[in-house]
């Protein structure tokens, strides 16, 4: 929980359930991976709260800092207030630039890989 690297993936096709992104939240030192679905980008904020809250429960250890690109979904006010409040330090990687977010691109294209083999 030092560490949970992050990032929100695209999904080509709506699901079932009307989602047509994804969010991806993965602590750096046991790749521990928690994906949750999202119909806006906008839900990211809500789902971050969600992680924070059972991670916290689970291990009972404190999420320390945040690393993300710089979408907008991870900038706003709104946001940054929770880290501040929660004590979560973030760090954002230059935009356009996935090599600095190697851990959650590299999620991202493990996620799609694995579902295009399914729907093979």
């Amino acid at each position: 929980m030092e560490l949970i690297h992050s990032d929100v993936g695209v999904v080509n096709i709506d699901s079932v359930g009307g989602s047509r992104y994804y969010v991806t939240f993965i602590d750096d030192f046991s790749r521990n991976t928690v994906v949750r679905f999202l119909k806006k980008k906008s839900e990211v904020l809500d789902k971050f709260k969600k992680f924070v809250a059972a991670m916290e429960n689970l291990t009972e250890k404190k999420v320390k800092a945040l690393r993300s690109d710089n979408g907008g979904e991870y900038i706003f006010a709104e946001f940054q207030q929770f880290c501040a409040s929660h004590g979560i330090r973030r760090e954002f990687t230059i935009p356009m630039n996935p090599q600095q977010n190697g851990v959650s691109e590299r999620m991202n294209r493990t996620l799609m890989e694995s579902t295009r083999c399914m729907l093979h």
